[in-house]
């Protein structure tokens, strides 16, 4: 199995502009953008398109996949949460 990157919106800035924010599997953030919406940020994260994807190769250089979660809210999603957990909120 490849390594996952989690990517999710960190924060809603203003009235609809979010934070998104890539996380890798082992704790490492990767990248993170401001976006106007979150279709956009997932645009901009890469999810959707080969944005940041350098960075993502440069960290998993075998390969990895990219996981939108919806809500990542702590005991929503057991691989984010180990994440978070490795970042030492990081």
């Amino acid at each position: 199995m490849k390594p996952k990157i989690y990517c999710f919106v960190h924060a809603v800035i203003f009235d609809s502009d979010v934070s998104v924010h890539a996380l890798a599997e082992d704790g490492t953030f990767l990248a993170a953008h401001v976006s106007s919406s979150e279709q956009f940020a997932k645009h901009d994260i890469g999810l959707t398109s080969e944005r940041k994807h350098d960075a993502y190769r440069a960290h998993y250089p075998n390969g990895y996949e990219l996981e939108w979660i919806d809500d990542p809210s702590p005991g929503k999603h057991a691989g984010l949460d180990e994440a978070f957990a490795k970042s030492d909120g990081k």
